[in-house]
């Protein structure tokens, strides 16, 4: 008796190949949209998180408490940019930078695939009652392609901190 060998002919596999060609084609370009707004949610939810936690600390402290972007990691910049980094301390003197290494609570550390910046506020510092002195704070995280929607953190006068993705790409500009 004959056995009979039963396996893949080199027509079925090159069939699977170019199927799985054309599959591949079609979703690594979907792929990369999906990672380009995974970043930018991700560094938002971040940036959130952070100014989140100065607004406890400030309240928990009873002390003033500052974000500001940081190109060191140890002072305050005096620009706008939050992708060069940023850090949050306690301001008890209320001078805008930390007084000592001391005082610094968190560190990020900067990031060259976003663009991240507030119009003109340089600094957001938190009062020991959970308010933001100053006007409405808005930090736009965008991609510097603009193949991803940008989002933005707002913080208001009484503290309020949220997220939004109702942002004009034209506001990504520099």
């Amino acid at each position: 008796m004959k056995s009979r060998q039963s396996g893949l002919s080199l027509l079925d596999l090159m069939i699977t190949l170019a199927v799985m060609f054309v599959l591949l084609t079609i979703a690594l370009p979907s792929m990369g949209n999906l990672v380009r707004e995974h970043r930018l949610t991700s560094h938002s939810n971040t940036l959130l998180a952070h100014l989140h936690y100065a607004r406890h600390e400030a309240v928990f402290r009873r002390q003033h408490v500052t974000a500001c972007p940081s190109l060191d990691q140890l002072e305050c910049t005096g620009d706008n940019r939050w992708d060069r980094g940023w850090i949050v301390f306690i301001d008890a003197d209320r001078s805008g930078q930390p007084d000592s290494e001391r005082d610094i609570l968190r560190v990020v550390q900067p990031t060259d695939s976003l663009l991240m910046h507030s119009a003109g506020r340089i600094r957001v510092r938190f009062q020991p009652h959970g308010g933001a002195y100053g006007t409405n704070l808005t930090i736009r995280v965008c991609d510097p392609s603009g193949s991803a929607d940008p989002r933005a953190v707002v913080v208001s006068n009484p503290g309020r901190i949220r997220s939004t993705d109702q942002v004009d790409p034209a506001e990504c500009e520099v």
